[in-house]
């Protein structure tokens, strides 16, 4: 009798430990991580993962900055297990770390994770410039040279560029001069530039992308000078015209009658140690007095020179402006030529005269 119930006992713990091993298992709870997250000055993707069946938003708090959109989620909500996404934009201070705090709550709970940034370190003949929009982007001081080589002096203009393309034509307007338009000699005995005529009839760039019915879907077609065809170094791309006319500014007028949102000055030559006119960029209208040639680059500015371009017919041309390529394409024959005389003439867009078989300089940006 006593072995019956021994045995009868042993079942029925057993059927007890199977049937509590077979109760389901509860999930991770809430969580989210890491907690501190260190980003490079470049920006870049941050991932945040969070755990838990429950429903959370995300709330971002405790900006260090103004600007609040250098981080930016596209989900704000979401279910159970997820992998956040971070956008962090490129920092836009040489000495300043920035950071903000994300807060995922399940209306109960609320996590945390810190985004921390860090400042960006310049290499040489690098200059950060804080743009329109409030982003800040890195340009080279120099104009290019040739392909894949920066000038060394901020004043010089010795090489100019098709439109998406990466061949260094010579520019010099004491040899190869031309009249208004471009299509001539201002004097006896200018000759166009070698080959640059024949390389004007031969240009074709078809574009992408554009939509004649309506051209504001290809107003800063971003991919409209092909890579294989860039001639900034590496590490270094033409810019485009959004990011040119964000830097330097414009005018809401094609007189330039209004200059509150240029983001430079013009000097002429003589000023300021300068040699020729140019734009000095970075400051809005309240250039600093001691902004001079010297100092420019170290104190976080640019300077612009005055340049023009080569015409089709080969020679320099409208060498009174300040003319820089945009790597922005708007149709079969017009690109996004930043030009204008600051005084008098604007056309950020180059609607105008952006013509794609014409040379121009070229400024790069940092990628």
């Amino acid at each position: 009798m006593k072995k019956m119930f021994f045995f009868a006992s042993a079942a029925i713990m057993l059927l007890a430990s199977c049937a509590k091993q077979e109760e389901p298992q509860e999930g991770p709870e809430f969580g989210l991580s890491p907690v501190i997250n260190n980003v490079v000055p470049e920006g870049g993707t941050v991932e945040l993962t969070i755990t838990g069946k429950d429903a959370w938003t995300v709330e971002f708090t405790e900006w260090s900055t103004k600007n609040t959109d250098w981080c930016t989620t596209e989900v704000t909500e979401g279910e159970g297990e997820f992998v956040l996404k971070l956008n962090v934009e490129q920092a836009v201070s040489t000495t300043d770390q920035r950071s903000v705090i994300v807060e995922v709550s399940n209306g109960t709970k609320a996590l945390q994770s810190k985004i921390i940034q860090a400042p960006l370190q310049l290499g040489e003949g690098e200059v950060l410039i804080i743009g329109l929009d409030g982003k800040g982007r890195v340009w080279s001081a120099f104009n290019l040279a040739d392909k894949g080589k920066f000038e060394t002096d901020i004043e010089a203009v010795t090489a100019v560029f098709q439109f998406n393309r990466s061949k260094a034509w010579p520019f010099d307007p004491s040899k190869n001069g031309g009249a208004f338009g471009g299509g001539a000699p201002s004097a006896d005995g200018m000759v166009p530039v070698e080959g640059f005529v024949d390389a004007c009839k031969a240009y074709s760039e078809p574009h992408r992308l554009f939509d004649e019915n309506d051209p504001a879907k290809a107003i800063d077609d971003e991919d409209a000078w092909d890579d294989e065809n860039d001639p900034c170094p590496e590490g270094w791309r033409v810019p485009t015209s959004w990011e040119l006319i964000q830097t330097i500014g414009f005018s809401e007028d094609v007189a330039c009658t209004s200059k509150e949102k240029f983001n430079c000055i013009r000097v002429e030559a003589g000023e300021r140690g300068f040699t020729k006119p140019g734009l000095l960029v970075g400051w809005g209208q309240n250039v600093p007095d001691r902004i001079n040639k010297n100092n420019i680059t170290e104190e976080g500015g640019l300077f612009i020179p005055q340049s023009g371009w080569l015409s089709s017919g080969g020679y320099t041309d409208r060498t009174w402006m300040f003319t820089l390529w945009g790597a922005t394409s708007h149709n079969d024959s017009l690109a996004g030529l930043y030009l204008t005389t600051y005084n008098d003439y604007c056309d950020h867009w180059g609607w105008g005269d952006g013509h794609k078989e014409y040379a121009t300089v070229v400024r790069c940006i940092k990628k």
